[in-house]
């Protein structure tokens, strides 16, 4: 088992507490930091941003660019064991796994999980990647009845379905979508995170009023729960 920290939704500066308590997780002075920005594209704006905060945060940080750049198994290898955390960048999820599958970074990514060889941390989607299923708005899966859909096919190293931005306008579709799956939801909302450390399950946040709920259909009703949630 190993250490994850999927945050619902923010920036890198509403997110930054959690940014901290991610980077006291490694127990390293100055640890190494890989950013996978495949779900944007390789954006460049967002790999100059990552930069600058965690950099401010006196980490080393490099980029894995899956979409520009093209690399070689060891190349790649190299990277992914360099890191101390790896943060995986929001935007299209359905588009940043058939990436990843591509190159089999799914896999790389589960080993690393399961020795525990560094923390794997995300956002939106870098925060659905590790569960089984996420609510998305990706152009490909989104539903017309509700404007999003599922994203399949994750890593499903947390067997949920995940709904990041889940106090946003239309993210309550989630408790209904819901319905057509056998899985537990969590739908987590802004500046909230949920974290694994070696199988123990907690939440934090870093805003007062970020809530946390875990939803579950019981004989066709919706089982609605707030789970606790701890300020940092």
């Amino acid at each position: 088992m190993g250490r994850i920290v999927a945050i619902s939704s923010g920036d890198l500066q509403s997110t930054q507490a959690i940014n901290k308590y991610t980077v006291s997780l490694t127990n390293k002075p100055s640890p190494n930091v890989l950013f996978i920005g495949t779900a944007s594209e390789d954006n460049v704006g967002y790999i100059v941003n990552m930069g600058r905060v965690f950099g401010n945060l006196k980490c080393n940080v490099k980029a894995l660019c899956l979409v520009t750049k093209t690399y070689t198994e060891t190349e790649m290898n190299e990277l992914l064991s360099w890191a101390d955390i790896i943060y995986v960048g929001g935007g299209d999820t359905v588009f940043m796994m058939r990436k990843w599958k591509e190159v089999s970074l799914d896999k790389k990514l589960k080993d690393i999980y399961q020795k525990d060889s560094a923390v794997l941390m995300g956002i939106s989607a870098g925060a659905i990647c590790w569960f089984s299923c996420g609510h998305s708005d990706s152009e490909e899966v989104r539903e017309e009845e509700f404007g999003f859909g599922w994203a399949e096919g994750m890593l499903d190293i947390h067997h949920f379905a995940f709904a990041p931005h889940y106090d946003e306008e239309g993210r309550d579709s989630f408790d209904v979508m819901l319905k057509q799956k056998n899985i537990i939801g969590l739908g987590v909302e802004t500046d909230a995170a949920f974290v694994e450390i070696n199988g123990t399950i907690s939440y934090i946040k870093c805003s007062e009023n970020a809530k946390v709920y875990r939803l579950e259909y019981v004989d066709g009703e919706l089982q609605k729960e707030e789970l606790e949630v701890r300020r940092i």
